[in-house]
């Protein structure tokens, strides 16, 4: 977790990810569509996050940017209320 990320949203959003191939998962919270990379963390010091997933399915992508499974959901969206989101990230 980058302790320069902001919660871009409390909940995860699901995204088919095909097999083999390599996406830039945002890991700063400040693009704009909060999921894929688009060069916004510039301004900080996160970087995205490099995957490739073995299996095309769909795949919940965190968007409070703290999972400890990053970039996949594993729940800790849920000590997030929507007051926090677009505020920094709880380390």
């Amino acid at each position: 977790m980058c302790k320069d990320a902001i919660v871009f949203h409390n909940k995860p959003k699901g995204v088919t990810l095909e097999a083999g191939v390599t996406y830039m998962i945002c890991a700063c919270g400040r693009s704009k569509e909060g999921i894929f990379c688009d060069g916004s963390h510039e301004v900080t010091e996160c970087l995205p996050k490099e995957v490739t997933v073995e299996k095309t399915k769909q795949y919940h992508i965190c968007m409070c940017k703290t999972s400890n499974n990053f970039p996949f959901c594993d729940g800790t969206h849920s000590i997030y209320n929507d007051d926090e989101v677009g505020k920094a990230v709880k380390i």
